[in-house]
């Protein structure tokens, strides 16, 4: 499996490098900038949506309508079962573009992405917790724009799909927008290029330029066609210009301009407009803005400790150890300091847990587990009961637990909140 991604690795920037070689003298315009954007995971891998930031460079080939970019981003989603802890999402891809309408040299260049990259996979045990990364070929396609307004910026927006070639069948939805430095490509504001174009010939290679025919002049009454000269006649030379030396030539007088009074046929001037009477001003009183209503907050949306401790039981009876985990890690973090609780059992089975639940008929017990890991590397599941101020009020709770968790020799132990176990031996 490694191989085959390394092979198509090793083909894909084998096929860039030849088409960038091959269209090297053809570049349009470059670009380099930041991304930034959201990715929504498969929902079966349980993450959480999460923002990423990364870097694009790249560059389109003028009038071709083609181009590659260079991406790499990172992000840092949540885990269902682990909302407290941080995990690492990467990505590194190339993609074709290729372009929706006019030429490079447009200001804006909408286009269509065809592209694979390398992608890193946190994976989250859902039982142990235990943090892994897998990695695995993608393939993507993608919708944007890119536009450039001037002063050698460029900004654009895309939307992604995402899926796995090796590894696991995954999915992935990406949007992003890019804002960064361009250079070269010249452009219009009608997407027409405006490269300077080389003089056209006005014959074929290798022949000498051939001048404009001339134009004769206008053949007219009082300008006869002249007679042609003979093979030994020459053409008399023209009459040199008359010289200005010592002329004096004289200036146009100076008109002044007619007046009114001097033009007895000059229209009447038009009588003045009327100025209307002054009206009077207008007032305008600023409405008085109402203060905002306070938020309504639902019931449903308030969450009390009651409903929390129904949970986690629902969670027990269920069996859902993933949800029953996340519950009691948000039970342990919510305990006051200095405050006890007591450890009824270690369940290796889940089946146990139920039955723990079940010792309690007709109560509603505080009870929430914790994972340790055994010594021989299993993982198994403490289960506590409640909260209390002091070691010696948990001692004496521990003496009037059901007879379910005596059988065997077992004994249940305070524990302080802040010291639970994470291990045995601890």
């Amino acid at each position: 499996m490694e191989d085959g991604v390394r092979l198509m690795q090793m083909a894909l920037w084998t096929a860039l490098t030849s088409s960038l070689s091959a269209q090297g003298s053809e570049q349009g315009f470059q670009w380099m900038g930041i991304r930034a954007g959201t990715v929504s995971f498969d929902p079966q891998e349980h993450v959480r949506n999460a923002p990423s930031l990364g870097g694009q460079a790249g560059l389109v080939f003028d009038q071709q309508r083609f181009g590659l970019s260079f991406e790499g981003f990172i992000a840092h989603p949540k885990s269902d079962f682990d909302p407290t802890r941080d995990l690492t999402h990467a990505e590194f891809s190339a993609t074709l573009l290729m372009g929706l309408s006019g030429g490079s040299a447009s200001r804006f260049w909408p286009y269509f992405g065809l592209g694979l990259g390398d992608l890193s996979i946190p994976n989250l045990d859902a039982t142990s917790l235990l943090l892994g990364t897998d990695r695995a070929l993608a393939a993507h396609t993608s919708l944007g724009f890119y536009h450039r307004p001037g002063l050698h910026l460029i900004w654009g927006l895309e939307g992604r799909y995402l899926f796995t070639l090796t590894r696991r069948d995954l999915k992935e939805f990406q949007g992003s927008a890019l804002f960064g430095f361009t250079w070269g490509g010249g452009f219009s504001a009608r997407g027409v290029d405006t490269a300077p174009r080389p003089v056209e010939r006005a014959t074929q290679v290798g022949q000498s330029l051939q001048p404009a025919p001339l134009t004769p002049p206008a053949v007219t009454a009082d300008r006869p066609i002249p007679a042609p000269l003979g093979e030994d006649e020459l053409a008399p030379p023209p009459p040199p210009p008359p010289s200005l030396a010592g002329t004096a030539i004289p200036l146009p007088p100076v008109v002044p301009f007619p007046s009114a009074e001097l033009q007895p046929h000059a229209e009447p001037a038009s009588a003045p407009m009327p100025i209307p009477a002054p009206r009077a001003p207008v007032v305008v009183v600023p409405a008085v803005q109402a203060a905002p209503a306070a938020p309504i907050t639902s019931p449903a949306a308030v969450r009390h400790p009651e409903d929390e401790q129904a949970d986690r039981l629902e969670a027990l009876r269920q069996v859902d150890l993933p949800r029953a985990v996340a519950l009691g890690r948000k039970r342990i973090q919510a305990m006051a300091p200095g405050h006890w609780t007591i450890r009824l059992e270690i369940a290796d089975f889940p089946a146990t847990l139920k039955r723990a639940v079940e010792a309690f008929p007709g109560k509603s017990p505080d009870l929430f587990i914790a994972p340790i890991r055994m010594r021989s590397g299993r993982t198994s599941h403490q289960l506590f009961l409640g909260e209390y101020a002091s070691k010696a009020e948990a001692e004496r709770a521990a003496r009037q637990v059901p007879a379910f968790f005596l059988d065997g020799g077992q004994r249940p132990v305070p524990f302080l909140g802040t010291g639970l176990p994470a291990q045995v031996g601890r």
